[in-house]
């Protein structure tokens, strides 16, 4: 396979098209579909032979952050 040494006029007309597009993308605050996501990550885990992961979605970093300890430590408690 070779690499691109230099892009077209036309490629390089279309990166300000692309770079906000992805900024856009990047900054959305819109919610993201739940239901849609599980089944991306459902069927990656199925594709490369793994067990499907226990999917939690959560309104922050934070909130996730706690839904983790949480477990860990009910995990923890069940060990001793």
């Amino acid at each position: 396979m070779s690499l691109i040494e230099k892009l077209t006029p036309e490629q390089e007309a279309l990166i300000p098209v692309y770079r906000e597009k992805w900024r856009a993308i990047a900054l959305s605050t819109e919610r993201i579909d739940k239901e849609k996501a599980e089944e991306v990550v459902k069927a990656v885990y199925t594709a490369i032979g793994k067990q499907q992961p226990e999917i939690i979605f959560c309104d922050s970093p934070y909130a996730g952050l706690k839904i983790f300890l949480k477990k860990r430590n009910n995990k923890l408690d069940k060990k001793t």
